[in-house]
């Protein structure tokens, strides 16, 4: 490559053809303000040099016509078309010129820049594409990559009739598809085209199809843009939705769903239901998704009404207890098994200890796992899974399923933060601090820098844990006003028991429990509605034993730990967290009985709460005065983490 030494108007040798020298961005922002008068914000400087390439011509032949106002404060199809790139940056002469311009209108419409496919799209000779396009590039019109420059392209188009950029772009499709190309590649080639044509709107329909599973954003912008190609937007209004939703734009997706339930009837109506249920569910507004499900339930949709059910447990409403839908004569797929199954597992959670729910919780997982990226659901079977697990002390399922389910990418983009937060809250339980912030950190990248609800309110109590667990006063103070907030925006639903408990003995430790007796009482009459099932109300008391030492009120301590108690004949949780909470009892008493204190903490380790075990193990090493009893209940807290 060689310049003329002319500076910014130099050329440049390329295929042995003079070109024009690109100008920097420094030098397009220089001829902008000279030109106009003053100087081009940045965001207007970056789009003139995008739409240009620096071409000095183009540039110049753009500022002609711009007031400088907005991103893009030019009419670029209008100027240029008037203007012509075609003579003026290739110098093309009447006879040539109309060959030419086709060239650069299929190439604009998505043709790449190989002779042999634009020989077949223009119907020139590929020795007379061979020749041209070394000129189209000399003369600024072609990048280095053999794309038409914007500005170019969209000039070509403005100066060619509809029909006839229909009839080329046609060409360019089907000799796509005639060498092979897949629906996303030639979605690809074509995306910066904005006419209707049916085959673009096809084109694009079917590349967003076999993108929902890998890369739902991409198939949510896909589906909107074969809606601007001509496709019927009522038929994918709901795909589009459906994306939206996976890919993690709850907001877009909301509205949209929303939007169609207000006017659809029949499978139409089912399907926006689900989607509007799913997203409401993701913002922690699980009474509300209930309320969205259950007309279609009502009315008979077999899928919807296994999600009312779902969401009326949640929100303790005791008929969906025995709740079932019969698939009838329909054929259950893979996501019908694994939905049926979850609600069945959420079902047995609530009977005698709930043994049984956390098998069919990782059956649906297992169901789930090829297809479950594209299952848009208002939890995933793998979250599900896990709070059972964690409210039944296997925390070590909960890790195992948690882990696989980021690893399949179970439930699509909106779903990893949920299932990072919640191995986040098992690695907090059993003392590893670091670990858990890590995941919370990783938790937040994922989800953009911005929770959902339901997410929102587990994070913000799990940085009340983590202060709390670090005996950082400071912190937890710092902590407090965001997991308030986060917790009095949401009704109490059986899935966020956890992150209220743990802000309740946060509220005690600052002396706030008053801001959240209110809570802890629904959660009370949500689970006395649904029978006091044993599993979830377990560590519900627990947290209620924890806030009342905390907030030294002995009057509450009665209410949770004879609930613990009783639950202890059933449940080998429920035993270790009612020895340990009458063990703590004695300590804070006054009464230290080693052996028994050595028990009760090994009976919280064995349950993942590890953390617990050293704490309990410091304060009873600190109230007895046996030095014996101290140095061996030291050693014992040794092989916990210790807490405040």
């Amino acid at each position: 490559m060689e310049t003329d030494g002319a500076g910014d108007r130099g050329v440049v040798r390329v295929d042995g053809r003079a070109g024009p020298a690109g100008l920097d961005r420094g030098q397009v922002a220089a001829r902008a303000r000279h030109r106009l008068g003053h100087a081009l914000d940045e965001t207007s400087v970056d789009a003139l040099v995008a739409a240009t390439g620096g071409v000095p011509r183009l540039v110049e032949a753009v500022l002609d016509d711009a007031d400088g106002i907005g991103p893009e404060p030019w009419d670029r199809p209008a100027v240029l078309a008037a203007w012509d790139p075609l003579r003026q940056l290739a110098g093309a002469d009447a006879a040539d010129l109309p060959s030419l311009r086709e060239l650069v209108l299929a190439l604009s419409l998505g043709a790449p820049p190989d002779p042999a496919v634009l020989a077949g799209v223009t119907g020139r000779e590929p020795t007379d594409v061979v020749g041209a396009l070394p000129r189209l590039r000399a003369g600024g019109l072609l990048g280095a990559d053999g794309t038409v420059v914007p500005a170019v392209r969209e000039a070509v188009q403005a100066m060619t009739s509809a029909d006839r950029v229909g009839a080329v772009l046609g060409r360019v499709i089907g000799t796509l598809e005639d060498r092979g190309g897949t629906p996303v590649e030639i979605a690809e080639r074509t995306a910066h085209v904005g006419v209707h044509h049916a085959a673009l709107a096809a084109q694009r329909t079917r590349a967003a199809r076999a993108l929902l599973e890998v890369d739902p954003a991409r198939a949510a912008t896909l589906f909107a843009a074969a809606a601007s190609a001509g496709a019927d937007g009522d038929a994918l209004d709901m795909d589009h939705a459906r994306s939206a939703a996976l890919a993690g734009d709850v907001g877009g997706a909301l509205r949209e769903a929303d939007e169609v339930l207000a006017h659809a009837t029949g499978a139409r109506a089912a399907d926006a239901a689900q989607v509007l249920g799913a997203v409401l569910a993701h913002e922690g507004l699980i009474a509300h998704a209930a309320a969205v499900y259950r007309p279609q339930a009502e009315a008979g949709d077999v899928a919807t009404g296994q999600l009312w059910a779902y969401a009326a447990l949640a929100t303790g409403q005791p008929e969906a207890r025995t709740a079932r839908w019969s698939v009838g004569a329909h054929s259950p797929g893979l996501v019908d098994g694994a939905r049926e199954a979850m609600v069945r597992g959420v079902q047995q959670s609530l009977d005698g200890a709930g043994s049984g729910a956390l098998s069919t919780l990782l059956g649906s997982v297992a169901v789930l796992r090829t297809r479950g990226r594209a299952a848009l659901l208002p939890d995933t079977p793998a979250a599900v899974a896990a709070l059972v697990a964690l409210h039944a002390g296997s925390s070590a399922h909960a890790v195992t399923v948690l882990r696989d389910a980021l690893e399949c990418g179970l439930g699509g983009p909106v779903a990893q933060p949920r299932h990072r937060l919640l191995l986040a809250w098992t690695s907090m339980l059993d003392g590893r601090l670091d670990e858990a912030a890590h995941e919370v950190a990783a938790a937040a990248d994922a989800a953009g820098g911005s929770f959902g609800g339901r997410d929102e309110l587990f994070a913000r109590a799990i940085d009340l844990g983590l202060a709390r667990r670090s005996t950082d006063l400071a912190g937890l103070v710092v902590a407090w006003p965001a997991a308030l907030d986060a917790l009095v925006q949401r009704p109490v639903d059986l899935f966020a028991l956890l992150p209220l408990g743990e802000v309740a003995v946060a509220a005690a430790r600052l002396g706030e429990g008053a801001r959240v007796a209110a809570h802890r009482d629904q959660a009370a009459e949500l689970l006395g509605r649904l029978g006091d099932p044993v599993l979830w109300s377990v560590p519900h008391h627990w947290y209620g034993v924890q806030a009342a030492l905390l907030a030294e009120r002995p009057d509450a301590l009665e209410q949770h730990v004879r609930p613990l108690a009783a639950a202890a004949r059933s449940s080998e949780y429920a035993h270790a967290l009612a020895d340990a909470a009458r063990v703590w009892v004695q300590v804070l008493g006054g009464r230290v009985e080693p052996v028994a204190v050595e028990r009760a903490a090994r009976g919280l380790v064995a349950v993942g709460l590890s953390w617990d075990a050293g704490r309990l193990v410091g304060h009873a090493a600190a109230r007895t005065s046996d030095r014996r009893s101290m140095v061996g209940l030291l050693q014992a807290g040794a092989r916990a983490p210790a807490g405040p």
